[in-house]
């Protein structure tokens, strides 16, 4: 989801990369009467957050002469509505995956650290373990969650958090009860 509600991905970019089961809708806010009727629906949600853009500024050097101290406080309060707001949407079970394009550590590894101090049915999936099964291999980083930088990976600055919803418990069986 983006500030929109819409991924910024395009289709001939969903399908470059093998996925074909995807539902891009364009919400009004973080409490879209759409969320609410799809709680808990959905096996992967991906929040393509938007973000101050630092992690682009090796491409766009003149961005970060338009970026105001305010915006920051702005999108940080932004991201947190709209990481809870997606958490609604993923299944026990299921997968939230948060994304920037930005560096600074409060739009990223702050964003994590608060939401699952909040969300006790969440736990963070180390990112070695998300590479190895979807890519294969070690990752390009060490940690629990992927962080590039252009200065080390050559690449625009991007942050990668996955996040699992925990199954539903099991409930027990009822005994029968004891006839006397």
């Amino acid at each position: 989801m983006s500030r929109s509600g819409v991924s910024s991905a395009r289709p001939q970019r969903l399908r470059r990369a093998g996925v074909s089961i995807v539902q891009r809708v364009a919400l009004s806010s973080e409490r879209d009467k759409w969320v609410k009727r799809h709680i808990q629906s959905f096996d992967r949600v991906f929040v393509d957050a938007p973000c101050t853009g630092t992690g682009t500024w090796r491409r766009n050097p003149d961005a970060k002469w338009r970026l105001r101290p305010k915006d920051l406080a702005e999108l940080t309060v932004l991201q947190t509505e709209i990481l809870g707001s997606a958490a609604r949407l993923t299944k026990p079970g299921g997968r939230l995956i948060y994304a920037t394009c930005s560096l600074l550590r409060d739009e990223n590894e702050a964003q994590i650290e608060t939401f699952l101090a909040a969300h006790d049915d969440f736990a963070l999936l180390p990112i070695s373990a998300v590479w190895a099964e979807t890519i294969g291999g070690a990752p390009p980083v060490q940690g629990d969650m992927l962080r590039l930088t252009p200065a080390r990976h050559g690449t625009d600055g991007f942050f990668v958090a996955v996040l699992a919803r925990k199954p539903a418990p099991v409930k027990a069986p009822e005994s029968p009860e004891k006839s006397e």
